[in-house]
């Protein structure tokens, strides 16, 4: 007569080997989900591909050589980019673009905006560094649309230091 630990046992390792089985394969979602098959390969666009609806994004050198501003020196995109620039620049250029806002003595340098160095970059190159960012500067790509970097682009341009 078999004793009553091998009985046991022998329950137990049914009971695990139904378990297994049935818990078997453990995610057959993963087959699925999106993935890149062997011998296949992610393709690239083309050069100079363009997403339908938004501006080709050139290199901060490209930017600097290329890249004009489309608004134009109007009263409305110069109001548009106070505004803007109140909202998202002030904070570490200050009020006047000096670089004396409330959060510059957090970084060791904040860019005085009105000073000639920074007034003769270029348009291009501005509105690169605003989509982009800086050194501790945040990119507002995500924040400002193309117009209205432009139009922020505009009023830095006004705020050029008293003779």
């Amino acid at each position: 007569m078999r004793t009553p630990s091998f009985l046991i046992g022998l329950a137990l390792l049914i009971v695990v080997g139904a378990a297994t089985m049935t818990a078997l394969p453990w995610n057959p979602e993963m087959v699925h989900g999106i993935n890149v098959k062997p011998q296949k390969r992610m393709l690239l666009p083309p050069a100079n591909a363009l997403a339908i609806g938004h501006p080709r994004i050139l290199e901060r050198d490209d930017a600097d050589k290329q890249l004009t501003d489309p608004l134009g020196v109007s009263a409305q995109a110069v109001e548009q980019g106070h505004m803007l620039f109140d909202t998202y620049c002030s904070v570490c250029h200050g009020a006047n673009g000096r670089g004396a806002g409330p959060i510059a003595k957090h970084f060791r340098l904040v860019a005085d905006l009105t000073s000639p160095t920074v007034q003769a970059y270029s348009d291009g190159l501005m509105y690169s560094i605003i989509r982009e960012g800086g050194f501790n500067m945040p990119a507002y790509a995500e924040s400002l649309s193309a117009g209205e970097r432009w139009a922020v682009v505009r009023y830095v341009r006004t705020l050029r230091r008293p003779s």
